[in-house]
């Protein structure tokens, strides 16, 4: 009897290291040295600190057996990283950062690779925006900000990213509803953009409230509202534009991409990892609570229908802000 509960529990641990065995196995016939985590925009951004917090999750609970360095390239509204993965073909060892400019830069005409021309790896949550001033602003509601915007057609500055990228996309749409009128200035980053309102360089700016969030516990700006469809859990008292009476809504994808035609394999065991990422109490608990994001898990399959839908929507938009055909 004895010797039979010891036959058991072997062939129990047999089949436990063989149920982990694929995974490790996947890794080591493509994962040969280590990853370049590029982020398509400058350091400070929103980009940036989630690339950052996810190599840092990985590292520190080992969810790959190589390294992972985070890579800044930015430049061209993405089109500089997109362009460098695009040119990995084949080569798993590469992911990208891939927000609306993954999108919106192609529809312009700036770059020759578009979606279609990525592997996709996963969608991982969505980032909400807060129209945020300097907190001696004079400005104390959206109200107030758009009747100053109104009596003072193209005088207001307003800071964003990657014009005409999300930021653009957010003051045209409350210019749409409103019938007020901005100046646009656009930066290189989520992070100089803070720079600028704090300066008194910019007098509004719409962040995410993972780029804003120092600022607001500092009580160094002002929040004016979110782009929520309901107020955000982690805030409260800030109210959505919609409650102003600004029909406005939106919210921006956070994905990672891959080189094309990069083995199968690879693409199932991303999917794996994200997962685990997605569900480890660092990445839920820290990064997404700590940062107010929306958290979103999908497959590859799931992120390439998100990145057509969202062609879309942009699509429709930019023709109406005049930026394509």
């Amino acid at each position: 009897m004895e010797k039979r509960m010891m036959g058991i529990g072997l062939a129990a641990a047999v089949f436990s290291s063989v149920l982990f065995l694929p995974l490790e196995c996947q890794a080591q016939k493509f994962l040969t040295k280590p990853i370049e985590f590029v982020v398509h925009a400058a350091a400070g951004g929103g980009s940036d600190i989630m690339a950052r917090m996810m190599q840092s999750i990985i590292e520190k609970e080992k969810l790959v057996p190589v390294a992972v360095a985070v890579v800044n390239r930015p430049g061209g509204s993405s089109a500089i990283a997109n362009a460098y993965i695009a040119g990995k073909k084949g080569d798993p060892h590469f992911w990208l950062t891939a927000t609306t400019t993954f999108i919106q830069t192609p529809l312009q005409g700036k770059s020759k690779y578009s979606y279609k021309d990525f592997t996709p790896l996963t969608n991982l949550a969505y980032d909400d925006f807060l129209i945020v001033v300097k907190a001696d602003s004079p400005h104390k509601t959206m109200k107030d900000l758009i009747d100053d915007a109104k009596k003072r057609p193209g005088q207001l500055k307003v800071g964003g990213t990657h014009a005409p990228g999300v930021d653009a996309v957010i003051a045209f749409l409350i210019e749409k509803e409103t019938g007020a009128k901005f100046n646009y200035i656009p930066f290189k980053s989520g992070g100089e953009v803070m720079v600028a309102l704090l300066g008194g360089h910019v007098e509004l700016a719409s962040a995410n409230p993972g780029e804003a969030l120092a600022q607001m516990e500092a009580k160094k700006v002002r929040v004016l509202g979110a782009t929520t469809a309901q107020r955000l859990a982690l805030a409260p008292d800030i109210p959505t534009l919609k409650e102003q009476g600004i029909n406005v809504v939106f919210q921006q994808f956070r994905s990672i991409a891959a080189p094309p035609d990069i083995p199968a394999e690879a693409i199932k065991y991303y999917e794996d990892l994200f997962k685990r990422l997605s569900e480890s109490s660092a990445w839920k608990g820290k990064y997404i609570k700590e940062n107010m994001l929306t958290a979103d898990y999908k497959t590859s399959a799931e992120t390439r229908k998100l990145w057509e839908a969202e062609t879309d929507r942009y699509a429709k938009v930019m023709k109406e802000m005049g930026i394509i055909k």
